[in-house]
């Protein structure tokens, strides 16, 4: 449990000094899973922010063109460090921020440590591709 908060810890000091993000999608013209009728735009970072036997971690940026409205908090963006299952193609959030601006940028809205299941991986899906990215496949 230590070496997962040491290690979420660690990510978020070192999560925008240097980033190198890369979009992996654009969902700006369609309208599927959870970000369903707004525009969004997917990155994570190109480089792996932590690694424990057949899990990754990486952190994922969503931008959304117009703003989210959630429990009357408006976020143009959020920033998810996400837990990735190579040898299970599985997935689950560990802890999420919304920003005020896109890009991850301006004042935290909202953040809160996620306490899911891992969930499977959709083939062909955002998840996937981040999954692809992040376990090198």
């Amino acid at each position: 449990m230590y070496k997962i908060i040491l290690v979420i810890l660690l990510a978020i000091v070192s999560s925008n000094a240097m980033a190198k993000w890369t979009q992996i999608g654009d969902e700006t013209t369609k309208t599927v899973g959870i970000d369903t009728g707004r525009g969004v735009k997917t990155f994570v970072r190109a480089d792996i922010a932590g690694k424990h036997g057949t899990r990754v971690i990486m952190w994922t940026i969503r931008d959304y063109e117009s703003p989210v409205m959630v429990e009357n908090k408006k976020h143009f963006s959020s920033m998810s460090l996400e837990e990735y299952d190579c040898k299970d193609m599985q997935y689950k959030t560990l802890t999420f921020y919304w920003y005020s601006k896109h890009q991850a940028k301006g004042d935290i809205v909202y953040s809160d440590i996620s306490h899911g299941d891992m969930q499977p991986i959709i083939p062909d899906s955002i998840a996937h591709a981040a999954w692809k990215l992040a376990c090198g496949k």
